[in-house]
């Protein structure tokens, strides 16, 4: 990995910078949930035609994740995550000046595929941005969360029309500018931004080339990664998960107050518990994958966090708060999952299976959301939301197995042999 040369001074400044992106990023991607009641009643929208918001927001999402690293190899990080930037504020300009449900629709597919990736850019900028990468980076992930459970719980609790969505949404704008502006004169001349930049997948290859005394790189092959048994219990986990945690993001609110009766303020407390803890445990439990490993914390982790998950959603009223318990035990189940894809595939090809495997399992949030709203209109709220315990269980069920399965491992822990 590349080593960042700049100096104290920038670095702070840039922090600062993307530190305030990253909150307006996490505020984004938690308003489609948030403003599902208002867009409702605005656009005389059915379950289904909610549904289709979000459907559309991940297949954004799809989008962006498989052709936007590949651009960047072509064109540089800096020059495509300040395009990306740009591509973000200009769906959150289209929030201001249209009140068109098409529009909308088109809007959300940018919004969120733009965000998603600027995340993952800016996984591969951190280390030619910063000198210790990885703690600037999870702190960066940090204020995101403090984003999302401050438009769960503050903007929720009070936003009453269409006016409010195109209030908070310039108001994100405004932050935006101030953040692209702000990078592209800081970022000037830092060496590892401004030219093609191969990937973090490629850098890994380096000194897994040299430890091998190897003089060029394997070919990398997605049906090599397909047809890998790992790929497929890790499809299915992230798959089972995103419906589970994303479910919470995106029905969560306009469930408890169209199906349970609850002000909007009042049902605004739960998915801000679920996020909230979420946001706090991946720095306090951040320790125990040091002290228990990968595999060892995720499955701790998994099923204690499922418990919690589906009593909070069995047995409603007050268990309601149990969201914030099961938020916290759950929070690291995406970033290490993620880390120990490292454990299953080859230097060489590991970073590029991890963006195969997200981009895939994002099939699941699109083809959930994609029906999700008629199944509410056919068997009602309660019956409908309890497909996101089951797809808990679900993806808990298969990582137990997966993890049980040692011989699929390539090596013990990321960096072992």
């Amino acid at each position: 990995m590349g080593t960042s040369t700049v100096s104290k001074s920038t670095q702070i400044a840039l922090y600062v910078i993307l530190a305030i992106l990253m909150m307006a990023l996490g505020a984004s991607d938690a308003l489609r949930g948030v403003f599902a009641p208002i867009f409702e009643e605005h656009f005389a929208l059915s379950a289904s035609d909610l549904s289709l918001i979000i459907t559309v927001s991940y297949i954004g999402n799809l989008v962006f994740m498989l052709l936007g690293t590949r651009i960047a190899d072509s064109f540089g990080l800096r020059s495509v995550f300040i395009v990306t930037m740009l591509l973000w504020m200009a769906a959150l300009a289209s929030y201001l000046v249209t009140d068109n449900f098409i529009l909308l629709l088109i809007g959300m597919f940018f919004a969120m595929g733009a965000s998603t990736l600027l995340n993952i850019m800016l996984n591969l900028m951190s280390p030619f941005l910063f000198a210790a990468p990885g703690m600037i980076l999870n702190t960066l992930f940090f204020t995101q969360g403090i984003g999302t459970t401050s438009a769960q719980s503050v903007i929720s609790a009070s936003v009453e029309d269409f006016v409010d969505w195109r209030l908070v949404n310039g108001t994100l704008l405004v932050l935006g500018a101030i953040a692209v502006v702000s990078f592209a004169f800081l970022s000037r001349g830092i060496v590892g931004l401004s030219r093609a930049q191969k990937s973090s997948a490629a850098a890994d290859s380096a000194q897994y080339l040299q430890e091998l005394g190897q003089v060029s790189a394997p070919k990398v092959s997605y049906a090599e990664i397909i047809k890998a048994p790992a790929f497929w219990f890790l499809f299915l986990i992230f798959g089972f998960y995103f419906v589970a945690e994303h479910g919470i993001m995106n029905w969560v609110n306009i469930y408890l107050i169209r199906g349970k009766g609850l002000s909007a303020a009042e049902a605004a407390v739960f998915p801000s518990l679920f996020f909230g803890s979420m946001t706090l445990g991946r720095l306090i439990l951040s320790k125990l994958v040091d002290k228990m490993g990968i595999m060892g914390s995720l499955r701790l982790c998994f099923i204690s966090g499922t418990v919690v998950y589906v009593i909070s959603f069995v047995v409603g009223g007050n268990a309601y708060y149990l969201f914030g318990l099961s938020g916290f035990l759950l929070s690291i189940i995406y970033p290490t999952t993620m880390l120990a894809v490292q454990l299953y595939f080859p230097a060489y090809n590991a970073a590029t299976a991890t963006g195969v495997i997200m981009a895939v399992a994002t099939l699941f949030d699109i083809a959930f959301n994609a029906v999700f709203g008629a199944i509410i209109e056919a068997v009602g709220y309660d019956l409908a939301m309890s497909l996101m315990p089951i797809a808990m269980v679900c993806g808990m069920v298969c990582f137990v197995i997966f993890e049980r399965m040692r011989s699929l491992r390539l090596r013990d822990s990321v960096g072992g042999k």
